[in-house]
Formats: C-alpha cells, structure tokens, sequence
C-alpha cells in the first residue's frame, strides 16, 4: 500500500510541474526545455529529499511539499525494511548459535567404547566324560574357548563339540533302580499308553476276541522293562543282565501261567508302533492269542537328544 502512495505522490509531484513551468511566463519561450527541468527536479526530489524545498524553483509551495511527505514515508519504508532484515538476520543467526551451543564431545563415545576390552581366547582340544544314570556316559571330544581375564587367570568360555557318543558299556541297573523312573514314566506317557491299549483292542475286536484289561502292576513292571531297554540298548528280549524278559515277571508277582511281550524302539507314537507289531506275524500272534487276558504297557525314552520312545507291551492270561 506504500508503494502506491508513493508513485501517485510522484505523478502529482510531476503533473504540478509541468503545469507551473508551462504557464511561467519567464518560460513560455523555451517550452521545450520544460519537460527535461521538471523531470530533474522530481529526480533530485525522490533522490535528494533534504534538498527538495530549494530545488523545485519552479514549482508551487503547495505542490512541492507532498513530495516532501512522501520522501519521508519512502525513506521511513526502506528504514523499516532494513531493521526488519536485519532482525531476520540476526533471529537467523541465534537459532544456528543454538543448535551448536552444546555439542556432544566426542571424548565421551570414545571412553564408552574403550570400557569394555576383549581379550583373547585360547583354544584346546579336550576329551572328557559326562556321567548320566545306570552307569551310562557321555564320552565327548571338544574344542574349548579359554578366555584371559583382567586378573591373568583365564575362565572356560565356551566350546565346539567335535564328536560325541553314549557309552552303555558299563550300563547296570536293578529293579529298584529302575522302578522311581517306570512310575515317573506311566503318568507322563499315560496318553500314550491308553491309546496302545484301545488299538490293540480293536485288532482284536475285528478277530471277534475279548479286550484285554490294562493291569496296572504289571504296567509298572512294562515300564520297568521300557526304562531298561532304553538306557541299555539292548533291544532284544534278553535283558542286560542276560536273563529272560519274563525274569520280571516273575519276580514280582506273575510266577506261573502264560505270558508274552512284544517290544519297539524309535516309534513315535502308538499308532505307528501298533501298525508294526500288526505287520509282525509273532507280534501279531501275542495281539491276537484268546488265552490273554490282561496286558501291561511302558513307554521311555531314549537319553540320547533324539529322544526316541522305547515300547514294551506284557501279556498275561
């Protein structure tokens, strides 16, 4: 809006003019020269403001002085505009003083990084052995990370173990020692072993056979014999001690009648274990026989990572 009050402050200024020299009569006789003085004077006017009220001769008082006026409001917009620059400038200039006014020293990330030192590992290949239950070992070959600490001793890392295996060689167990674990084992496999049990009567159903009862004593003596051959690996039925599967029997309690036992390694549930004893023509003949009456069943596993299910499955008239 200055802007404009400016340049119609300029045209008045050059209208009052050329109308004061047109009708001068000092000047009637070089009219031509006219245009060029009153231009000279609006000049030194806009350009000169504190010479205006003796330079404009041939002007009007009255014309001359809003020139004056808009000299100043001229003069007082560049002023404005100026500080107002300036203080832009210098707003400018604080937020970047703020932004650099406390810098993260970079001693600091240096000392943090240097706070933790590691130290060296020294590597040896070891063999040892790690002792499980029954006698049964863990004879292992490793490469063991020694580290070195602050205080010149060192400290067992970690390791990479090359080769391992289970030695049963020594393996020995009685029935009481084998007995906390068969009990342990008939609650945990219990799923498992009524799913034998249902199977194994519907085999036979489909032969128009009784269903056999799950007898829980001898169920016990089946875990026993699961425990045995898991940790043992001896899956035949002749036990470790060299003595027959039905030794068990007989010593607690099934002394005199008939009796079988069919035994699995490595089947993971009890369909799959069914189906192989149904595929077995002597195993199937146990399933099948009218003359038992009651079965026993025991579920383990095997101690290596696998964890393989060992099966033994007793029956009795």
């Amino acid at each position: 809006m200055k802007r404009r009050i400016v340049a119609a402050s300029l045209a008045v200024i050059m209208a009052a003019s050329l109308y004061a020299c047109n009708n001068n009569p000092e000047n009637k006789g070089t009219q031509t020269d006219a245009p060029a003085t009153a231009t000279d004077a609006v000049r030194a006017t806009v350009t000169d403001a504190p010479k205006t009220a003796v330079v404009t001769t041939t002007a009007e008082p009255t014309t001359v002085q809003p020139a004056t006026t808009e000299t100043t409001v001229a003069e007082t917009v560049a002023t404005t505009a100026k500080q107002i620059l300036t203080t832009v400038k210098k707003v400018t200039t604080t937020k970047k003083t703020e932004t650099t006014k406390n810098p993260v020293p970079k001693t600091t990330k240096k000392a943090a990084t240097t706070e933790r030192k590691l130290y060296e590992y020294r590597t040896e290949e070891e063999t040892y052995d790690i002792k499980l239950k029954y006698g049964v070992v863990i004879r292992r070959v490793a490469l063991v990370y020694y580290e070195k600490l602050p205080n010149g001793s060192e400290s067992r890392a970690k390791e990479e173990v090359l080769t391992e295996y289970y030695d049963r060689n020594f393996y020995s167990a009685s029935y009481d020692d084998l007995l906390p674990a068969a009990k342990d084992n008939r609650e945990t496999y219990r799923k498992k072993i009524n799913e034998v049990l249902r199977i194994i009567n519907g085999y036979r159903a489909d032969g128009g056979l009784k269903p056999l009862k799950l007898n829980e004593d001898l169920t016990v003596i089946a875990n026993v014999r699961a425990e045995e051959i898991a940790w043992s690996g001896d899956h035949d039925h002749t036990r470790p001690n060299f003595q027959s599967c039905f030794s068990l029997m007989r010593e607690h309690g099934f002394d005199s009648g008939l009796a079988g036992e069919n035994i699995g390694w490595g089947f993971e549930s009890a369909t799959s274990v069914c189906e192989a004893w149904k595929a077995s023509e002597t195993h199937y003949e146990n399933i099948m026989n009218p003359k038992f009456t009651e079965t026993g069943i025991g579920i383990a596993a095997d101690p290596k990572p696998s964890g393989k299910l060992c099966w033994a499955q007793y029956f009795y008239e």
